[in-house]
């Protein structure tokens, strides 16, 4: 199978030499001109190996590389820099670079550490992805999985339940001062779920959380960080369960229903990331 490879740098001639190298090597290459459209690439695609730029525009090589991190912990990164830059291209394998290559572009050192950090990606995702289905764990919701199957007045009345608070980056966002729980569902904004001190997932819009409490009467102590300025809705337990012994058993089941999926997909996710960064913990 073809490893996919994408190619990130601001100028065409760049990404198109790289481009060009790695095809005649039996790649397949994808590009893309700054962060902003790596991002959106990594929505519909998956790569074995990311060559980034360190100095782009609207997104530097430093802030993509922490975003690819973020979506996929183990990703491979090599990084593309100038001889003024090495400084901070050994900060970014400080920060989980794999490697670096200096402008201009040389092709045997290029083939050297392509083939190297393709063998450290194998090496890295060969067992996991036998055991692991990480097909559909990226898949943006375009609604809240817990109000999946309800009419839009159903939703309306449903986030009418909600409280609506706002924090800014750094803030920790408590689920619920009573002992009751509650569930909240991100409006807008970006939070990072936190266990034992190890970062395991991100949250953003329509994300959901604390779904458990329905059932369980509790949350799992999970701490809860704003990574941006985040609106959430909060629905306290009884306002939820209220709201169903009045709208009927037929949807509280459904409720029920899309409680469980949004859990089994969150945990799913959750726990491959957690044994992503055991992986890399194990091998630092």
């Amino acid at each position: 199978m073809k490893k996919n490879i994408l190619v990130v740098d601001d100028e065409q001639d760049i990404r198109e030499l790289i481009s060009d190298l790695l095809e005649t090597k039996g790649y397949r290459i994808l590009t893309a001109c700054d962060g902003e459209d790596a991002l959106s690439k990594m929505a519909n695609e998956s790569f074995d190996l990311f060559i980034i730029d360190m100095s782009m525009p609207r997104m530097d090589g430093m802030t993509l590389l922490k975003e690819i991190k973020k979506i996929q912990p183990l990703a491979v990164v090599i990084v593309l820099t100038g001889f003024s830059s090495i400084e901070g291209a050994v900060n970014a394998i400080q920060a989980g670079a794999f490697q670096y290559i200096s402008k201009p572009v040389k092709a045997k050192e290029l083939f050297e550490i392509v083939e190297k950090a393709l063998d450290y990606s194998e090496e890295l995702y060969g067992p996991l992805q036998k055991t692991i289905d990480t097909g559909s764990l990226s898949i943006d919701p375009l609604e809240p999985i817990i109000l999946h199957g309800f009419t839009a007045e159903e939703k309306a009345e449903f986030y009418a339940l909600g409280k609506v608070v706002t924090f800014q980056i750094g803030e920790t966002i408590q689920l619920s001062e009573n002992k009751n729980g509650s569930i909240m569902i991100i409006d807008s904004g970006e939070v990072s779920a936190w266990m034992s001190n190890s970062n395991f997932d991100y949250l953003k819009k329509f994300d959901s959380w604390g779904e458990e409490s329905i059932i369980l009467a509790g949350t799992i102590p999970v701490s809860l960080r704003a990574e941006s300025p985040v609106t959430i809705r909060f629905f306290e337990r009884k306002r939820i369960l209220d709201f169903f012994s009045f709208k009927g058993e037929k949807l509280l089941k459904r409720f029920i229903i899309n409680i469980s999926s949004s859990l089994s997909l969150k945990w799913r996710k959750s726990i491959q990331r957690i044994v992503m960064l055991k992986l890399v913990t194990n091998n630092d």
